[in-house]
């Protein structure tokens, strides 16, 4: 459906393309501030690096659940108070994000995250009737940060999407990634759905199977 500020959303400023626009620095109090007021911190890829080495030699193949229900309950707090914000701003106080454009929503969502430096996306609504959704990202901030290691490591990412839809979609989703940049690819892609299929995906990823192979067996 049409968005119009007309209909009562918010007539000022919407887009942001650069960080100067999208980040504020306070000098006096040393803190970095987003356009919407929220906290923000400087993250260096050593950091997301030794946080993932650190975790793992803690507490072993179990970091990976860890990152992930990061990325989740991150996935949802942050969808919640972008579902407000986009009632606000483009609903008039009367739309929610589900009563409006999925791609648009999205896309809206994501923008500010490439700009914080979490990597360009794409997003394939293609198998929507099939109960999933692909995603792609290009220059992943923990792919970027960790070392070729031949195998997944964006488990915060997959828990992050996971956690978005399950807002989004009113209904729980799983998230898992299929390909990596620290396998050699070029980007990482990933797929949420239901459980159900996240569980399918694994087992094919276990077996070996690539990303192409993975999603044209859960189409079939």
């Amino acid at each position: 459906m049409a968005i119009n500020v007309a209909d009562g959303g918010i007539k000022n400023y919407h887009n942001y393309f650069v960080p100067e626009e999208f980040l504020a620095r306070d000098a006096r109090t040393r803190t970095i501030r987003l356009r919407d007021g929220q906290r923000g911190v400087y993250a260096s890829e050593d950091f997301i690096a030794s946080l993932h080495t650190g975790l793992n030699d803690e507490v072993g193949d179990a970091s990976n659940l860890v990152m992930y229900k990061c990325g989740y309950e991150w996935g949802v707090s942050d969808m919640k108070r972008f579902a407000e914000k986009m009632r606000h701003e483009f609903g008039g106080g009367k739309l929610d994000i589900w009563q409006m454009n999925r791609k648009f929503v999205l896309e809206s969502w994501w923008w500010p995250l490439t700009i914080e430096g979490w990597g360009a996306w794409a997003i394939d609504f293609s198998f929507e009737k099939q109960g999933m959704v692909f995603v792609t990202i290009k220059n992943s901030a923990v792919a970027k940060a960790m070392e070729q290691v031949g195998k997944p490591v964006c488990y915060m990412y997959a828990g992050m999407f996971a956690g978005v839809f399950s807002v989004f979609d009113r209904e729980e989703r799983g998230g898992i990634e299929v390909q990596c940049y620290s396998m050699g690819n070029d980007c990482c892609k990933f797929i949420v759905g239901s459980q159900k299929k996240v569980n399918a995906a694994e087992f094919w990823r276990r077996e070996g199977a690539t990303a192409q192979e993975i999603m044209t067996k859960l189409v079939d």
